[in-house]
C-alpha cells in the first residue's frame, strides 16, 4: 500500500524563505542528500534570488504583522511507491503540480523544484497564499484547522489515487507534520550497533573457563543495546496493531 504525502510550512519572513530556499537550491549542506545526483534535481526558477523576486512580486503593499508570506509544500509518495523511476512519476509531479495551480492560483505557485539526490524523490513548492478576493493574504484560508487539513489531503490523494495511491488513515488523531518535522525524521542516522570488547586471558585459565568468562562479558556490553532494540521491537508491533485495527474500523 503506498500513500500521498503532502506537508506544509508557513513562512513568515523573508530569512524563513531564504532558509528555505538554501535548503532546496543546496547552497548548504544537506543531509540525505547525495551531491553526485544534484544535477538529476528540477527548478522552475534558477535561483534563491529569482524566486524571492516572484515571491516580492506577487506580495500586497500593505502586509499584516506576522502575516504568512508564503506556504512552502513538499509533496511526495511513499518509499515504496511502484511508480518511481518510471513514467507514473512524472505524471505524479505534474498532477501535483496541477493541483496546486488549481487551488491557490496559477500565478501565485512561484516557483517549483524536484529533488531527485535524496532518500526519496519529491516536489517543493513556494505558494504565496494570495486570496483573490480580497488581494490580501489569508494563509488561515487554506490552512486554518485540523478540519480545512484533512479536507486538503483528502482532495490532494483524491487527485492522484489514479496512479495507485492512497490517502492516511482519515479521521487520526495524529497532528499534521510540518516540512521541518519531516525533514528531522527523514535525516534521523541510523542507529549504529556498538562495538564489544574481549577480555583478555588470564594466566593459567582453561580454554574452557576464557570462553565462559567471555560470552558472560559480551552478553553484559551488549544487554542494553538488546534491551533497547527489544523494546523498540515492541513499540513496532505495537503501532502495526493499531494501524491494522484502525484500518478495520475505518472499512467498517
Amino acid at each position: 500500500m503506498a500513500f500521498a504525502i503532502l506537508r506544509t510550512e508557513k513562512l513568515k519572513t523573508m530569512g524563513e524563505i531564504g532558509g528555505s530556499l538554501a535548503h532546496t537550491f543546496r547552497t548548504r549542506e544537506t543531509a540525505n542528500a547525495d551531491p553526485l545526483r544534484k544535477r538529476q534535481n528540477e527548478h522552475s526558477l534558477d535561483s534563491p534570488d529569482a524566486v524571492k523576486d516572484a515571491i516580492n512580486a506577487r506580495l500586497p503593499e500593505k502586509l499584516r504583522k506576522n502575516g504568512v508570506l508564503c506556504v512552502e509544500h513538499l509533496i511526495t509518495a511513499s518509499p515504496d511507491w511502484n511508480g518511481w523511476g518510471t513514467d507514473q512519476e512524472k505524471q505524479f509531479f505534474d498532477q501535483s503540480k496541477k493541483w496546486l495551480e488549481d487551488k491557490y492560483g496559477k500565478q501565485n505557485v512561484v516557483a517549483t523544484s524536484i529533488h531527485r539526490d535524496e532518500t526519496t524523490p519529491h516536489l517543493v513548492a513556494y505558494v504565496v497564499p494570495l486570496d483573490p478576493n480580497t488581494g490580501r493574504l489569508n494563509a488561515r484560508k487554506w490552512l486554518g484547522g485540523r478540519a480545512v487539513l484533512s479536507q486538503m489531503q483528502t482532495d490532494f490523494a483524491n487527485h492522484v489515487k489514479n496512479l495507485g495511491l492512497e490517502r492516511g488513515i482519515e479521521g487520526s488523531k495524529a497532528e499534521h507534520t510540518t516540512i521541518k518535522d519531516y525533514y528531522a525524521k527523514v535525516n534521523q542516522p541510523t542507529p549504529k550497533v556498538k562495538g564489544v570488547d574481549r577480555p583478555k586471558a588470564k594466566v593459567f585459565e582453561t580454554t574452557t573457563q576464557y570462553g565462559e568468562r567471555v560470552v558472560k562479558d559480551v552478553l553484559e556490553q551488549i544487554k542494553p543495546q538488546w534491551e533497547s532494540m527489544a523494546e523498540l521491537t515492541k513499540e513496532v508491533k505495537t503501532a502495526r496493531k493499531d494501524a491494522s485495527e484502525a484500518r478495520k474500523t475505518l472499512l467498517e
